[in-house]
């Protein structure tokens, strides 16, 4: 066999691996499905799997990317479309955005973050380390300068801000603050919001 169809088929099987995770996540929760399962729906032998992916958490960090990438997608072109729009709202529709993505692979994050706390040496489960984060933290920092002026104590200070703002919204920030004061998800975009209409205000 050619490596380039070596490498073929470990790209299907990749993407085939992903999208029958990702369906068994959904319909039955990422706790409840085992790596025997998808390996028996996705078509394909548990060592092939287990060669591509040592423990569930791998799976679920490799799931996520791929959300990633698609929730970086999203948002390049809701700022592309909606450019002319004030600061302030594209900074709270980014703000919402996320929030929704939390909530939606919740579970998946919490699954990952179990098995990587146990078996992985490397950051790769670091949220602060990933591309999403780096990606929303200079587009909330390029979107506040838009607000509050761009000087060079501007700059440092929208650089802080997102930071700090993003840092509180990783997911284990997130549900911490969401679960110590029972919030609903409408509760905590308000808060948001609120913190960001008081916060930037363009000086006059």
């Amino acid at each position: 066999m050619s490596i380039r169809h070596e490498r073929k088929d470990a790209m299907e099987n990749r993407q085939r691996i992903l999208q029958t995770a990702n369906q068994l996540f959904d319909e039955y929760g990422v706790q409840s499905v085992s790596m025997h399962q998808i390996a028996k729906m996705a078509g394909i032998g548990q060592a092939t799997l287990y060669r591509r992916y040592a423990h569930k958490g791998d799976l679920c960090y490799d799931v996520l990317q791929h959300y990633g990438t698609k929730f970086i997608n999203e948002v390049t072109s809701y700022l592309e479309s909606y450019r002319t729009s004030p600061p302030l709202e594209r900074i709270c529709w980014i703000l919402d955005h996320w929030i929704d993505a939390i909530e939606e692979k919740a579970e998946l994050i919490v699954g990952m973050a179990s098995k990587m706390d146990l078996t992985c040496e490397d950051d790769r489960g670091n949220f602060f380390l990933s591309p999403m984060y780096r990606f929303i933290r200079d587009n909330m920092s390029a979107l506040i300068l838009e607000v509050v002026g761009t000087s060079q104590d501007k700059r440092s200070a929208s650089d802080f801000d997102a930071h700090t703002l993003i840092c509180s919204l990783s997911p284990i920030g997130y549900f911490y603050i969401k679960n110590e004061k029972a919030y609903t998800k409408v509760d905590m975009k308000e808060h948001y919001h609120r913190i960001c209409s008081q916060l930037f205000q363009k000086n006059t």
